[in-house]
């Protein structure tokens, strides 16, 4: 009986890769909620658009914190890029271009930009002004002189969980969720296939359920 409580003990207790990666993607997510808080103090106290960049496609990804002129801003609205012709894509690209000429790293942030853990990958964000869930290149939430900010959901992954950040638009607040992927059986070789299927569904539903709001 002293041998199974023993055995049982060990079992509940996580491996030292299991709790470095929690800890990291904890960090990472603790990082962007920060990050938040930095940018929406630093758009009052600048009068000015200030904005979390996320770069999707670089390895390992990273943000930075930038802010934009005083006055008003056009910020173009995020479309889904499967649905734009040739012609409305490099419209939208020059738009885009056009933009971020306008934007600049805070101080802060500007010696190096914020780079997350190898084991953290960044699934995608989706923002109050795009309305879509975007998974690659770069995309952006915005914070305004006025104490507003966009609504967001910011998706993390390790091997083994997804971490959410969600910004609430008309609140000083930001809640953080954990979502471990299911246990698997060793050798199981659709263990890789099953845990991408569990973060897509995941995603899709939390996204799904945060533009009901």
């Amino acid at each position: 009986m002293a041998l199974l409580l023993v055995s049982l003990m060990f079992t509940m207790i996580p491996s030292s890769d299991d709790s470095r990666r929690h800890q990291d993607i904890q960090r990472a997510v603790d990082d962007l909620d920060r990050a938040a808080r930095f940018a929406s103090n630093e758009a009052v106290l600048r009068n000015s658009i200030v904005r979390i960049r996320v770069d999707m496609d670089k390895q390992p990804m990273e943000y930075v914190v930038e802010y934009g002129p005083k006055g008003d801003l056009v910020i173009p609205q995020a479309e889904i890029e499967k649905d734009l012709t040739i012609e409305e894509q490099k419209k939208k690209d020059a738009e885009m271009s056009k933009l971020d000429q306008q934007f600049h790293k805070v101080e802060e942030f500007a010696d190096v930009s914020r780079e997350f853990s190898v084991e953290v990958q960044f699934l995608g964000i989706a923002t109050a002004w795009s309305k879509v869930l975007q998974k690659t290149g770069q995309a952006s939430a915005y914070f305004y002189p006025t104490g507003e900010r966009d609504g967001a959901l910011f998706f993390l992954a390790t091997q083994d969980e997804m971490g959410v950040l969600e910004i609430r638009p008309f609140q000083e607040k930001t809640v953080a969720n954990y979502f471990p992927f299911p246990k698997v059986q060793e050798g199981d070789e659709g263990a890789v296939a099953k845990a991408q299927e569990f973060q897509e569904n995941k995603m899709q539903e939390l996204f799904k359920i945060w533009l009901g709001k």
